[in-house]
């Protein structure tokens, strides 16, 4: 069975530390990304995302998207994620 606060976790763990936290009653948790310089990302994950595996990586990857974009990285990003989904071998640069 998928545990889906270490399928965050470990989806973030060389980049952020992660914490999670229970604040609504209606089955959702807060996520916080956190770094040397603070809180980089806070997002709430629905128990819906928290219990099916596909939305859970969609999620994360829409995550990881907005962090790019967020650093001006957001072109480089999206050929990543591009190119994985066609089995391509990623862009240089």
């Amino acid at each position: 069975m998928l545990n889906p606060f270490q399928f965050v976790s470990e989806s973030f763990k060389d980049e952020f530390h992660v914490r999670f936290s229970i604040e609504r009653m209606d089955g959702s948790i807060t996520m916080s990304l956190t770094n040397e310089s603070g809180v980089v990302a806070r997002r709430a994950l629905s128990s819906e995302q928290l219990g099916d595996l596909s939305k859970l990586e969609q999620t994360v990857q829409s995550i990881r998207f907005g962090l790019a974009i967020d650093n001006g990285q957001g072109i480089r990003c999206l050929n990543q994620i591009s190119a994985k989904a066609a089995n391509e071998p990623l862009p240089n640069g």
